[in-house]
């Protein structure tokens, strides 16, 4: 399994490939190592996140959004030059092309399981053993932006008072 995390001390972007084995997330910029927690695998599976040990976890595709977006929006500029030009079949051809594509994307894409308080993301065998975690929930999410905001707030005023 697969660990992909924002180090808290510079925001890099940090990797660690087996995670089975791992015992701590180093920083490749800065140099911060942050331990990883044992606890949080049981039989090669993700019971919680490794990184911080919440329960919270949700799933999505592992697949650029804005490449899914340009797919769309590239398939609606060649089918509106079609309609422009009163060639009504192959602009719905286009149409029906980009929407196979994109549906074929969605289904080869595998999933990619994500942490709501750091944001880590699993990827791998394991990452969501029996289909325990579901799809990002709107109420989950905000509870812990609101975390992060309160967090970075009190970490900016602990600067200011020094």
């Amino acid at each position: 399994m697969e660990l992909t995390f924002s180090c808290p001390r510079c925001g890099a972007v940090g990797h660690v490939s087996a995670l089975e084995k791992a015992i701590r997330a180093d920083c490749f910029q800065c140099g911060e190592a942050r331990p990883l927690h044992s606890e949080a695998m049981a039989l090669n599976e993700i019971q919680s996140c490794p990184c911080c040990l919440t329960n919270d976890l949700y799933v999505q595709k592992d697949f650029p959004q804005g490449l899914g977006l340009f797919i769309v929006a590239v398939g609606f500029v060649i089918s509106t030059v079609f309609w422009y030009y009163e060639m009504p079949i192959p602009a719905y051809l286009v149409l029906v092309v980009s929407m196979l594509l994109d549906l074929l994307m969605y289904y080869r894409v595998p999933d990619v399981t994500i942490c709501y308080r750091c944001l880590s993301q699993l990827r791998g065998v394991g990452s969501n053993p029996g289909g325990r975690y579901k799809p990002f929930d709107l109420v989950f999410g905000e509870r812990y932006r609101q975390e992060r905001i309160r967090a970075q707030q009190l970490r900016e005023r602990g600067a200011l008072a020094e």
